[in-house]
């Protein structure tokens, strides 16, 4: 039974697995052939327990290709910090799109600068700042056109309008079944792409208005972006690989894009044929002429291009003949995506680009003619480009008046077709500051006319010289985020410098104001601080040599007070030997010689008694001598409390004696601590000059020896327990 048990259990596993890989199977043959929204469920149930690089790649980028950019940016994020060392730089500049898309430029910026800075790639970190310097000064222009969105958008896709007479035509996905023909694209899940007319006299009736352009023009399969002759007589527009019925594929079964020519015959569009440049294994799409349709624009994935989509031109002669296509180099193609080409009256291009210097995912660009060649292209600005997909962009010079579509949050669903109006130029200034101040002088504070101020940037290159007004005032303009030097020079004066750094304010104004010294006030100065000097060195000379004598005049009166305090000593010692044989008032008194009685008070006469230099508190050597028998004596009658009482002479006044004597009767308590003594058995009292020994009517009338009796140390027993 058990063993019964065990080969269900078993072929069930096998059974998972096996549906599992079914699954990925089927997840990855629809990812192949692009249909991403049916890849997408598959992808999200397997990545529940296969995070493999693989399927997050796959469910990442299908949600890219969808535009469900929040979700895409959750993937990138999860593969790039699992997967990132082995992943190429696609992903983590769709990541930083998908980042610029959801509002978070500083975390996109800051993905591909540190993916370009860990590749040690100075070329792109380089070309990054400058797209960022680029996008920071279209953005101070601020909203240079006003945006209105048709009517006629639905929740599905609108895109491609152009005015052509009295109506517009645009490229949406089918707004009426036709049986048989109708079919799902399942890149997206909408239905594939017609053309549509809508006359201008009913823009505002919506979509119910729009009729097919042509039945012979639009098929099962896409038709979308066209460009008309001015005879109206000739259309070229963007198909699928599909003719007279017929569908062609390249060998990954997907139909590629080409342009196609109708001709109008009796009022319908007839004679329709393929362009002799398309081919069956690249797509070649958004056809655009020049005003005076000598040439066709177009954009292709074909080989020996730049990379992904890149812009094309093709001329085209009076018998409706083609040149042979030319790419249009490097300055208008990257390795990214360029489409959707327009030509205004003045030869301008407009195109949109993910792989130039924008705010996020297609953004549409301009690039003036000069001669035979396109300058480098400029971002349009806001609110045109955005984070999301911007393209499909004309306008047309006698009205600054155009159209462009977009797939932005707020629309009406899909990619929509918004009507456009410029009214601001595109004048893109790199942002600057000024540098402004005046010369005066450091002393009066007056103006200096006509000094020179010199302009120099960080690495000591000079960028401008001016030579100050009359009011001594100058002004220099700089750029934002760069520190300089302003120097200031004028003869008879020593020059002064000052280093300002710029910040992103544009137009503001930095203070550079500087002050000059004149050189025959700065040897004046010198010379009365050579004559300071030179009496602060008399003073200090005369000081030593006073402190000198006083140094000697110490030591005699040191040698003086020691010889005193001998005889002192013996004297006491003498009293002490007389008392201690007359008192046997208490027997601790006679156990302890030095333990006697003053009056009310008992007090330890330990010799050498503990005295204090003048205006000091440190203890002396023989002080210290003193107060380790204090400290015997105590260790042998522990219950003993002592004061530690200190007293002064009457030099100084009574407040300074008073804290002068706390310290020294601190210090001695610190002493005994150290010696093992407890802090709670004593206190320490600075009495000042209250109580001296010998009463001195005047300092003067006072020996030192005097003075140093009354700068004594008294030892009071408190208490006895």
């Amino acid at each position: 039974m058990k063993k019964i048990f065990l080969f269900i259990l078993f072929t069930g596993l096998l059974q998972t697995v096996s549906f599992a890989q079914e699954e990925l199977k089927r997840a990855n043959m629809y990812f192949e052939r692009a249909f991403y929204t049916d890849a997408i469920p598959l992808y999200e149930e397997i990545a529940k327990t296969n995070k493999s690089s693989k399927v997050v790649k796959n469910l990442a980028d299908s949600y890219y290709n969808t535009y469900q950019l929040p979700r895409a940016a959750k993937w990138y994020s999860y593969l790039t910090s699992v997967y990132g060392e082995n992943l190429d730089e696609s992903y983590f500049f769709k990541y930083s799109q998908t980042l610029k898309a959801v509002g978070e430029y500083e975390e996109a910026l800051e993905v591909l600068m540190d993916y370009y800075t860990s590749q040690e790639n100075k070329e792109k970190v380089a070309s990054l700042k400058e797209d960022l310097r680029h996008l920071e000064n279209v953005d101070a222009i601020g909203e240079r056109f006003k945006l209105e969105n048709l009517p006629l958008n639905t929740v599905k896709s609108e895109f491609g309008a152009t005015r052509v007479d009295s109506s517009i035509i645009y490229a949406a996905s089918k707004k009426k079944a036709i049986p048989g023909l109708n079919k799902r694209y399942r890149w997206n899940s909408e239905n594939y792409l017609d053309m549509y007319k809508h006359p201008m006299s009913q823009i505002t009736l919506g979509d119910s208005v729009s009729t097919s352009l042509s039945s012979s023009i639009n098929t099962k399969m896409h038709e979308a972006t066209f460009a008309i002759t001015k005879d109206r007589k000739t259309i070229y527009f963007t198909r699928n690989n599909f003719l007279k019925g017929k569908k062609k594929t390249d060998g990954k079964k997907i139909s590629r894009l080409k342009i196609y020519k109708a001709e109008l015959v009796d009022g319908s569009w007839e004679n329709i044929e393929e362009l002799p440049f398309n081919g069956d294994d690249f797509s070649t799409e958004h056809p655009a002429l020049n005003a005076s349709e000598t040439v066709m624009y177009f954009a292709s994935d074909k080989s020996g291009g730049f990379g992904s989509l890149d812009l094309y031109s093709v001329s085209l002669n009076a018998n409706g003949e083609f040149g042979e296509p030319k790419n249009l180099g490097a300055t208008i193609n990257t390795n990214k995506k360029e489409q959707f080409p327009f030509i205004d009256a003045k030869d301008n291009l407009y195109f949109s680009s993910n792989g130039h210097a924008g705010f996020g995912l297609l953004d549409v660009f301009v690039a003036k003619k000069e001669g035979d060649t396109f300058l480098k292209p400029n971002n349009v600005g806001k609110p045109i480009n955005g984070g999301y997909d911007d393209f499909s962009f004309n306008i047309y010079s006698n009205n600054n008046q155009g159209f462009f579509a977009s797939n932005r949050p707020g629309g009406v669903g899909g990619d929509d077709i918004y009507k456009l109006e410029e009214t601001k130029p595109l004048d893109i200034k790199d942002c600057s500051q000024f540098i402004a101040g005046i010369v005066t002088e450091v002393s009066s504070k007056k103006p200096i006319a006509f000094a020179v101020v010199d302009l120099v940037t960080e690495d000591g290159t000079l960028v401008e010289s001016q030579t100050a007004s009359e009011k001594a005032e100058f002004k220099f303009t700089v750029t934002c985020m760069a520190q300089y030097t302003v120097k200031a020079r004028k003869t008879g004066y020593k020059d002064n410098s000052k280093i300002i750094i710029t910040d992103k304010e544009r137009n503001s104004v930095k203070d550079g104001s500087l002050e000059l010294q004149s050189i025959a006030q700065i040897e004046k100065e010198k010379n009365e601080k050579i004559q300071k000097a030179k009496e602060e060195e008399e003073r200090l000379e005369k000081l030593a040599k006073e402190e000198r004598i006083k140094e000697e005049k110490r030591k005699k009166e040191e040698a003086e007070r020691i010889k005193k305090e001998e005889e002192k000593r013996k004297k006491e010692a003498k009293v002490k030997a007389e008392k201690e044989r007359k008192e046997r008032i208490e027997k601790a008194i006679e156990n302890e010689p030095a333990v006697v009685r003053q009056g009310k008070r008992i007090v330890i006469k330990a010799e050498p008694k503990v005295h204090f230099d003048y205006d000091l508190w440190y203890i002396r050597l023989e002080g210290k001598e003193t107060l380790d028998k204090i400290i015997k004596i105590l260790k042998d009658n522990p219950g003993i409390q002592l004061e530690i009482g200190t007293h002064t002479d009457i030099r100084g006044n009574d407040d300074y004696n008073k804290k002068l004597s706390q310290k020294r009767s601190n210090a001695v308590v610190e002493y005994l601590i150290r010696q093992g003594i407890s802090k709670k058995r004593l206190s320490a009292k600075g009495y000042g000059e209250k109580m001296p020994q010998i009463k001195c009517e005047t300092e003067e009338s006072c020996t030192e020896e005097q003075h140093e009796i009354n700068r004594r140390c008294e030892f009071v027993i408190v208490d006895w327990k």
